[in-house]
């Protein structure tokens, strides 16, 4: 039960980190130039590690 608990909050997080970075990339390519669609997106991945590994670490605190 725990861990189908932690598998489904898991994919719950990133699907709406995933949501959010793919909506931002898009409306700074839409509206800006290329240099700053490219920062948006190098940023956006360093985003999505942080937050994979914020969750790995709570799962271990839960655990």
């Amino acid at each position: 039960m725990y861990k189908q608990t932690m598998n489904v909050a898991k994919g719950i997080g990133m699907g709406v980190l995933a949501g959010t970075v793919v909506a931002a990339i898009s409306s700074k390519a839409m509206s800006g130039s290329h240099r700053k669609a490219a920062h948006m997106k190098k940023s956006a991945g360093r985003a999505i590690h942080t937050v994979g590994s914020l969750i790995g670490d709570v799962e271990k605190m839960l655990k």
